[in-house]
């Protein structure tokens, strides 16, 4: 039996989770000291016995020696930069985003490059003195040895350019905006996860099928919903995207025909659900909204009255522009799975939940408000059709929070204005 493409599509979920880990890069490093051994036991045969005398191979126990020690230390002193990073992130910009600095690649190559160098020189040192090498085994483990040295030194120099970005709220910002196009960038490619949009309500005939665990929506498996949509010879209606929070009192999908034997129809429902990775967090992949409430969750704690940082609040509010200008017009479905509807990611749903609540707690700051309504403004010129109608009803309910607020006539004018200016752009489009 072939392996269908659900279960390749839940499988390159399951590897990138796992390449995210430190754990197999450490690994890494200490299979190569087990192998580097190996090798060496092999082919020392094959090594003329005078050549490491000559190349001074008998240097590498203490070259290993320096290496563990010095590893040791700077993976101790790179443990607490991290941490201090993480802990920076969580209180300047959101725990949210803490969760991206953890998966940063380069501080987990780093990372892990001086773990597995420790660990390859300690499990070196070992062997060594089993004295498993022999003269000609030293003299690979002395190239192997150099190779490593030479990929720890090119770790350091990237470890020191990072460390004057890392944990600063404007790295966090650039990072998560990444992450955000990136998921927005993936949705607008099949704009319904490659299904048909589904709109309305499913059927009433349709049976709801809801998860056993409490958690948000990470990951639906639309490839093996569709084999097993086909299968069955059932329509499936997905009632929860990437991102929505689900409990077992909460529909995630409906299916109609359920079989009418009750056995198969149970057996169904269980495969159907274990199509959905319902988890503690939301993820940044399948839900670009999550990348754009990170980003208001950054700008609402700087307008805090204990941080007080407006300038940041405004970057904040440019990169959910510079996010939501990726979506410059209507896509057509791009439909790979007949037999499933799912419904659609909304412009209204996607610019209140990021820019209001920022409006809310920025409500008497004129800065904060002009900004606001300029990124609306600037997003119907983009895109009059698409945001038009979207974000004139936002900027009234901006401008409502900040003419009971900005205490100056002339910014409230100002504010007006520019919110006139929206509506005339809606208008033009109606």
């Amino acid at each position: 039996m072939g392996v269908g493409a659900g279960e390749i599509s839940q499988l390159r979920f399951k590897i990138r989770e796992l390449a995210q880990q430190t754990w197999v890069r450490v690994s890494a490093f200490a299979v190569l000291g087990i192998l580097t051994a190996m090798i060496a036991f092999l082919v020392k045969d094959f090594i003329p016995d005078d050549l490491p005398a000559q190349i001074g191979a008998d240097a590498i126990e203490s070259i290993l020696q320096i290496l563990a020690s010095s590893m040791l230390a700077v993976t101790t002193f790179s443990l607490s930069i991290l941490t201090g990073a993480y802990a920076s992130a969580g209180t300047t910009a959101t725990p949210r985003a803490v969760r991206l600095l953890v998966a940063d690649p380069v501080s987990q190559t780093v990372l892990a490059t001086f773990i597995g160098a420790f660990l390859f020189s300690l499990v070196s040192i070992i062997l060594l003195k089993t004295e498993i090498y022999g003269n000609s085994g030293r003299l690979v483990l002395f190239g192997v040895t150099l190779l490593v040295v030479l990929v720890v030194v090119v770790s350091l120099l990237r470890w020191i350019d990072k460390l004057g970005r890392l944990g600063r709220v404007g790295d966090t910002i650039g990072r998560v905006t990444a992450a955000a196009i990136e998921a927005l960038e993936e949705r607008l490619k099949a704009p319904w996860l490659g299904a048909n949009p589904l709109r309305g309500a499913p059927p009433p005939e349709a049976e709801a099928l809801c998860p056993k665990e409490v958690g948000f929506l990470q990951h639906c498996d639309m490839a093996r919903l569709s084999e097993l949509a086909d299968e069955a010879q059932i329509l499936i209606y997905l009632r929860a995207t990437p991102g929505d929070f689900l409990s077992p009192a909460t529909p995630v999908l409906s299916a109609h025909p359920m079989p009418q034997d009750a056995e198969k129809a149970d057996k169904l429902r269980d495969r159907l659900l274990a199509c959905m990775t319902i988890r503690d967090t939301r993820d940044f992949q399948q839900d670009p909204r999550f990348g754009l409430q990170v980003l208001s969750e950054i700008a609402q704690r700087a307008l805090s009255p204990g941080i007080n940082d407006p300038g940041t609040a405004i970057l904040a509010s440019g990169h959910m522009l510079k996010v939501m200008q990726t979506w410059q017009g209507d896509m057509p479905p791009v439909i790979e799975y007949p037999r499933l509807f799912v419904p659609s990611l909304t412009v209204d749903e996607m610019l209140e939940e990021s820019f209001l609540p920022v409006a809310r707690d920025g409500a008497a700051n004129f800065q904060v408000q002009r900004s606001l309504q300029q990124i609306l403004l600037a997003l119907g010129e983009i895109s009059p059709q698409l945001y038009g109608k979207s974000m004139a009803d936002l900027s009234k309910k901006m401008l409502i929070y900040s003419q009971d607020a900005v205490a100056l006539e002339s910014h409230r004018s100002e504010l007006a204005s520019i919110s006139a200016r929206i509506m005339s752009v809606s208008q033009k489009v109606a």
